[in-house]
């Protein structure tokens, strides 16, 4: 008897420590029984919704953009008393929202320092607020014109900071708000039973305990008083734990960076920083304005370094790698490195111009015999595509401006009409048809967001990718901003192409791969040169982004079969998909599709079949070897 009593006391008080200290599931907005959604939102890459709301003057018309990011026990409707006539004048656009978890933005459990600064990012993304803008209040944040920090929180277990003047400042607190931070930096697991428990006293500020507050606050209070408080009821909705709480854990407890370890964020004084502190704050020890600082820039500078791209290296500026090809200066002052093989342009009976591919150059492998190119009279002329080898990065490049920098190559190497074989995108035809006899598309990139692709046969193919791809390819196309952080970060597999990944390779490609590793290549080490940003980011960045037009709706460039368009594709590609592929070719019938049964993604590296691909194009052949 006295062991069954015994198992069930141990029982119900392991029952009820379980549920005194595990938090309640938040009440999501929007979901059923759960508080309305009443404000527009954006959907962030991980599916949550942030909340916001715009004031000021049209973002369009503004010469200012202010993020403002609320603080602790507020939202997007906090009441910012500048005035119409400052607004008007200085031509400010703001934009406030919920942080996860606060009013009408989704909760998000693995919330942390980082998460904030990733969220605001994306915001400033998705609702096109420009490179450049402005942060005020608890702020983090990056891409800054500046930032305004207004007495921002503090974590009294940072290291570097000396634990004389931590302890001083802890000291200073109230002995109810010692006990809460502790438990929330040691024990954030006991901190919801801390909070919702009866026996002792805990946070100061949710009791409603004046004496945190100053003669200066007691007077602005009476005044907000006075007003009335639009949203305040919608703050802590979706429960207080996914806000308030949170808010504390993450606030007290283990950082994922040093804040004293990070460096100036503006170096060129591009924009500035500024903390504002009240000397009486009773909540922010005075003594602890500096590292209040550093909480601020800290988090503004992890953000700014992590998302901000690093500048090129530009070929032939000082501290840049050597010029070492011929060049051409394009009509914007950029230049485009060039190689030429073959007959002799005067004596060529047939000029091609090849395009390269992803993570490839000027010096792209192409198996064809000498025999051939002498037999058939061929003139080639490789290039860097923009950003690539010693070609000068683009920093507005497109899929149209890379069209355009094939036809102003032709132009300037007063190339007649000559043929395009392309193994990079399907390149907008119509801007250099006047110039083109023909065009060779080899296995090109497929955006998986063309508006003409069926939904269904879409989300099929792209959940054929290796997960790792799916999220770069999201990313780069929904948040653009934030690719050069995916692709840096250590914590997460790279994209398969760029580790090279034997899954995305078939049996024929392992061949061919064994040949050309046979065909050293000195110049490898040049693709990259400049920064993988500038090359192989930015191809991603333009190739899976939303496009300027439709493919699916192009016209046929050779109406009177004065050339054609030619695509290959390999079916056993792991890369691009080969039913979208088939998608395009039934769409576009003027489009002449060859599809090689046992090829992969190298099949133009193939010695037979490069030839042939050459024969087809020039000749008009119909392909013999596949």
């Amino acid at each position: 008897m006295i062991v069954q009593v015994a198992v069930a006391l141990t029982a119900g008080l392991l029952g009820w420590a379980y549920l005194a200290i595990k938090p309640p599931p938040p009440i999501i907005c929007g979901s059923p029984g759960g508080p309305p959604v009443t404000s527009p939102r954006i959907q962030l890459s991980d599916g949550r919704h942030l909340a916001y709301i715009e004031k000021g003057v049209p973002k369009e018309e503004a010469q200012y953009k202010i993020i403002a990011v609320h603080g602790y026990d507020s939202s997007k409707d906090l009441d910012l008393p500048v005035s119409q006539e400052l607004i008007e004048e200085l031509r400010i656009y703001f934009l406030f929202f919920d942080r996860a978890g606060y009013g009408e933005s989704d909760p998000y459990p693995e919330r942390s320092v980082r998460s904030e600064a990733l969220d605001i990012q994306e915001l400033a993304d998705k609702l096109h607020i420009g490179s450049k803008f402005y942060v005020i209040g608890f702020s983090l944040g990056a891409l800054l014109a500046g930032a305004s920090l207004v007495v921002p929180g503090v974590n009294y277990w940072w290291h570097g900071i000396p634990a004389n003047i931590s302890r001083e400042a802890f000291n200073t607190l109230l002995g109810q708000d010692q006990w809460t931070f502790r438990i929330a930096h040691y024990a954030p697991w006991l901190f919801n039973w801390w909070m919702t428990q009866k026996w002792f006293p805990s946070l100061s500020m949710m009791a409603g305990n004046m004496a945190v507050f100053c003669d200066p606050d007691l007077e602005i209070l009476k005044e907000l008083s006075k007003k009335p408080s639009v949203g305040q009821e919608k703050i802590r909705q979706q429960g207080m734990y996914e806000s308030l709480f949170r808010d504390i854990v993450i606030a007290y407890g283990n950082w994922e960076f040093g804040p004293l370890d990070l460096t100036n964020p503006l170096p060129e004084n591009e924009g500035s920083v500024h903390i504002w502190q009240g000397y009486d704050d009773k909540i922010i020890p005075r003594m602890f304005t500096e590292a209040a600082a550093v909480l601020g820039v800290g988090v503004l500078l992890w953000a700014f370094q992590a998302i901000r791209p690093p500048p090129p290296k530009i070929c032939g500026s000082k501290g840049g790698p050597k010029v070492t090809s011929p060049r051409i200066k394009l009509s914007d002052g950029r230049h485009l490195a060039y190689e030429v093989r073959g007959v002799p342009k005067e004596n060529a009976k047939y000029k091609v111009i090849v395009v390269h591919g992803f993570d490839s150059s000027k010096h792209i492998y192409l198996p064809l015999s000498q025999e051939l190119i002498d037999e058939l009279g061929i003139f080639i002329v490789t290039y860097d595509r923009a950003g690539y080898g010693d070609s000068d990065p683009n920093p507005k490049r497109s899929v149209k401006s890379e069209a355009y920098d094939v036809e102003e190559l032709a132009d300037q190497m007063q190339l007649e009409k000559c043929f395009h074989r392309n193994q990079n995108s399907s390149s907008c035809f119509q801007t250099i048809v006047r110039r083109l006899a023909g065009a060779a598309l080899i296995v090109p990139a497929i955006n998986f967001w063309w508006p003409s692709f069926p939904s269904e046969l879409c989300e099929s193919e792209y959940k054929k990718q290796p997960k790792k791809d799916q999220w770069k390819l999201r990313i780069a196309h929904y948040v653009p901003g934030l690719l050069y952080w995916w692709m840096t970060l250590k914590w997460f597999p790279s994209c398969s192409i760029m580790a090279r990944d034997p899954i995305i390779f078939n049996k024929r490609d392992f061949e061919i791969l064994k040949k050309m590793l046979q065909v050293p290549n000195p110049n490898e080490h040049k693709i990259r040169q400049q920064g993988e940003f500038e090359s192989l980011f930015k191809d991603l960045m333009v190739g899976f982004g939303s496009w300027e037009f439709d493919p699916m709706e192009l016209e046929n460039p050779f109406p009177h079969n004065e050339g054609a368009v030619q695509l290959w594709q390999g079916r056993e590609d792991k890369l691009v998909p080969v039913e979208l592929q088939r998608f395009v070719a039934k769409k576009l019938p003027w489009i002449k599709y060859h599809e090689v049964p046992d090829g992969g993604h190298l099949i133009v590296h193939d010695n037979g079949l490069c030839e042939s691909i050459f024969k087809a194009l020039l000749l008009k052949q119909k392909p013999t070897v596949m």
